[in-house]
């Protein structure tokens, strides 16, 4: 699929033509032409996604890139079942359903709105604070988690569900990985939506409050996928086809396991619901390697720091670096004269910066 799309969905003033959306799969072509003011939302949700990733790994040497003909309508696309790839099919996902949620609020999609008070989410937490006529109810126009969730898995696990000619056993196990970590991405969006709530009463005494559901920061959710991408889980594909991972959880002995352990046992299980998962082992990413899809850290800034995180030592694989001196100007010590403009000095600013060979 191709990179320049989400960028010319996003930024167009009319709705794209689904047609001209190189890289869609049949399926998803048939929603963008149901479903064709939401591109928009898609594009950016997708940009939002990616720039998080790219903020996520700017000290690795895989700093969510890969060379241009493997992009896809929906950011890097990677030839290999890496953890790498969990991480950016999972970010993706999240960032469509942040978007579209975020849109139905604004009253841009005309399939949607603002999540509304019928919500199970809402229901609960009304039991649980005594009932919506004690001290707070339902009111303002949150964020549309769950339309932005069903869309997004819709739109973007379609592709992982179509028809193929060459369903081999590779294909059926990356489909696999792809639709889990693209769910992770949902369920992670899904779980950190909370209500959001502003006191009414006299000299705010908060006699009553108003409450609406809100999405967490694109940021937040970078943070808690990067975490999982550190912890992702190893699957193999079974005979049946069926994914499995290289660990599974310990079983325990139903007639002598105490509930404390029954209860550990659920809360492993839980959380395993969320675990990313991938199928190959990482390359080094130190070099260019088209079967790979790699694109090398030769010309990438480094630190000479050797204890920081983006150290020269470690992102240019023993390849050495170079140094170079930059200059860069820019206003500096400013002051407000009376009256009315500010008057600032002209500062150079010299830095060593250093790049790998």
């Amino acid at each position: 699929m191709d990179a320049k799309w989400p960028s010319a969905a996003a930024a167009t003033a009319q709705p794209p033509e689904c047609v001209e959306l190189k890289g869609l799969s049949p399926g998803q072509k048939r929603i963008c032409e149901l479903f064709k003011d939401h591109m928009h939302a898609v594009g950016s949700g997708a940009k939002q996604a990616i720039f998080e990733c790219e903020w996520q790994f700017r000290n690795n040497r895989w700093n969510c890139s890969t060379p241009q003909e493997l992009k896809g309508h929906i950011g890097p696309i990677h030839k290999k079942g890496t953890r790498e790839a969990a991480f950016t099919y999972a970010i993706l996902s999240a960032g469509v359903t942040h978007e579209i949620g975020r849109r139905c609020r604004q009253g841009h999609l005309r399939s949607c709105g603002c999540s509304g008070s019928e919500n199970s989410p809402n229901r609960n937490l009304q039991q649980q604070n005594g009932g919506v006529n004690e001290d707070w109810t339902w009111s303002g126009c949150g964020d549309n988690i769950d339309y932005g969730y069903r869309f997004s898995r819709d739109f973007i696990d379609v592709r992982e569900k179509e028809e193929n000619t060459k369903r081999s056993a590779e294909w059926l196990g990356r489909s696999l990985m792809n639709r889990w970590n693209n769910e992770v991405g949902r369920k992670i969006v899904k779980r950190h939506t909370k209500p959001k709530c502003k006191c009414h009463g006299v000299s705010g005494s908060c006699n009553l409050k108003t409450c609406w559901m809100q999405l967490p920061p694109i940021r937040q959710i970078g943070n808690i996928l990067q975490a999982k991408y550190r912890q992702a889980k190893r699957i193999q594909i079974n005979s049946r086809g069926n994914m499995q991972f290289d660990e599974p959880l310990a079983m325990l002995d139903a007639s002598t396991a105490t509930r404390h352990q029954r209860q550990q046992q659920q809360r492993r299980k839980n959380r395993a619901l969320t675990d990313l998962v991938f199928l190959d082992v990482s390359p080094d990413y130190c070099r260019i390697d088209r079967t790979d899809g790699t694109i090398g850290t030769q010309g990438r800034v480094c630190s000479n720091d050797p204890h920081a995180s983006n150290s020269c030592d470690l992102l240019c694989c023993g390849r050495g670096f170079e140094s170079h001196i930059e200059e860069t100007v820019s206003k500096c010590n400013c002051k407000f004269q009376w009256c009315c403009h500010v008057v600032c000095e002209t500062c150079r600013n010299v830095t060593q910066v250093f790049t790998c060979k």
